[in-house]
């Protein structure tokens, strides 16, 4: 029975040795402990690639009739360096067109571009790129994207033959 009323007495406020508020303390204790549900919900989050790789930042599109293919992460990191990967599908031995546009460029810096394009040139607020497909018609390209901007990014992704994708990418200060 003392134990039940001790455990009451802790929870009444007093006056000495310390004047003491417990229906606030009681609040403070809640919003501490919401704090670390917090805290803790956000490494998880950060863990899984909300900030950066991992599974909820890396995506993965496809046009619809399977000839352009974007491999990508949607989340960055201001002057960190993510890939992307761009296949293409055409016919054997080609050479084929990709036009990589929207703002991106204004985002990202390209710092490495492989297998080097055949021929490259500026289109518009974006670039073209013309690649050489292997004996089954594919090819690809390998972009190294330097973060340089803050904020949200669309991305457009289109062949010749009319195929395109679009993304957005967000880039965390």
């Amino acid at each position: 029975m003392t134990d039940q009323y001790e455990q009451e007495d802790d929870h009444r406020s007093r006056q000495f040795p310390v004047r003491e508020d417990m229906a606030f303390q009681h609040k403070v204790w809640r919003f501490e402990r919401v704090g670390w549900y917090v805290l803790v919900l956000l490494v998880i989050l950060t863990l899984l690639g909300l900030f950066s790789r991992g599974p909820l930042s890396s995506r993965e599109l496809q046009s619809n009739d399977g000839s352009l293919g974007v491999k990508y992460e949607a989340f960055h990191r201001n002057g960190s360096t993510n890939t992307m990967v761009i296949r293409l599908k055409g016919q054997p031995n080609a050479v084929l067109e990709v036009e990589l546009g929207g703002d991106w460029l204004e985002g990202f810096e390209v710092q490495a571009l492989q297998p080097a394009p055949i021929r490259s040139a500026g289109a518009g607020r974006g670039m073209t790129l013309w690649v050489q497909a292997d004996e089954r018609g594919q090819a690809s390209l390998h972009l190294s994207l330097l973060g340089e901007g803050l904020g949200s990014y669309h991305s457009r992704i289109a062949t010749s033959g009319g195929a395109a994708v679009s993304f957005n990418q967000f880039i965390f200060p």
